[in-house]
């Protein structure tokens, strides 16, 4: 009589192999050690103007509140909501220790001024409504350390409203800097020290636990959350109170000479093309 032998025994030791294989590979597949991600990004770095792509830019939005015209900025989930009265001294508005000063200067033109805490002017704008009201025109002048400035000028093209007011829904179509924008980049323990723009100061921590990002004139409740992909590709989330309204990816290209910058703005509102910014090492 022939004795039949099971093959499960050895069916089964291969798929405990190929079991422990599989956790093996994954318990290799960590993130890189942060000293190497760091070292490929940490510098300075000026932006390629021609290369840049415009797609996660804000809308200007205005509207009429129960105490009049109101500017709304940042994200649609948490906007910051400024007050705008013409013609007056300046004065305070929710969330911030700043003021602001709004102007009238013609027929379809607008100033306004935000001033910190000691009076030094921190933003000019000059706004523009074109005659036939479906072109807004911003001038935007900021002051950067170093007593340097950066003048930005984006235009605007209305998606509600009517009339040269500045009521409505003004989505972005072009914006040009005439100077080109920065980063610069420190590792600081096992987190990234960002300066941006010779302005605002972010931490991107990659521990899961959000870092609040500070600056003049910055809008307050933001925070930034960061992940890291690979020692070549890191990203970030950032959120206002709580609530996430954009991502940032970063990329360094192999020869460590190019990031670029990706931003996609999240929401059920949000414009879905990304901005695309691209940094040269200096």
């Amino acid at each position: 009589m022939r004795i039949k032998l099971s093959r499960r025994p050895a069916v089964h030791a291969t798929v405990l192999a190929f079991a422990l294989l599989t956790v093996t590979q994954a318990a290799f597949a960590q993130a890189p050690p942060f000293a190497q991600v760091a070292s490929h990004f940490s510098g300075q770095w000026v932006e390629d103007q021609s290369q840049q792509k415009i797609g996660a830019v804000l809308s200007l939005r205005f509207r009429n509140g129960a105490d009049g015209l109101e500017e709304l900025r940042g994200p649609s989930t948490h906007p910051l909501v400024i007050p705008v009265r013409f013609d007056t001294a300046p004065y305070s508005f929710a969330e911030s220790s700043d003021t602001v000063k709004w102007k009238q200067l013609g027929s379809g033109r607008f100033g306004s001024t935000i001033i910190d805490s000691t009076g030094k002017t921190l933003i000019v704008r000059d706004i523009t409504i074109s005659p036939d009201g479906k072109t807004l025109t911003e001038s935007r002048n900021v002051s950067l350390a170093g007593g340097k400035k950066r003048t930005t000028t984006t235009v605007y093209a209305r998606s509600s409203g009517s009339g040269q007011n500045l009521e409505g829904v003004w989505k972005p179509q072009t914006e040009r800097s005439d100077v080109p924008g920065t980063l610069s980049i420190q590792a600081v323990g096992s987190t990234l020290k960002v300066f941006r723009d010779n302005r605002s100061t972010n931490i991107w921590t990659f521990d899961g636990k959000p870092s609040v990002v500070t600056g003049p004139a910055m809008i307050s409740g933001q925070t930034i959350t960061g992940k890291i992909d690979s020692d070549h590709v890191i990203g970030a989330t950032l959120a206002r109170l709580g609530t996430p309204f954009s991502t940032i990816t970063w990329t360094v290209s192999a020869d460590g000479r190019t990031l670029t910058e990706n931003i996609v703005m999240l929401g059920p509102d949000a414009n879905k093309e990304p901005s695309i910014t691209v940094y040269r090492k200096q």
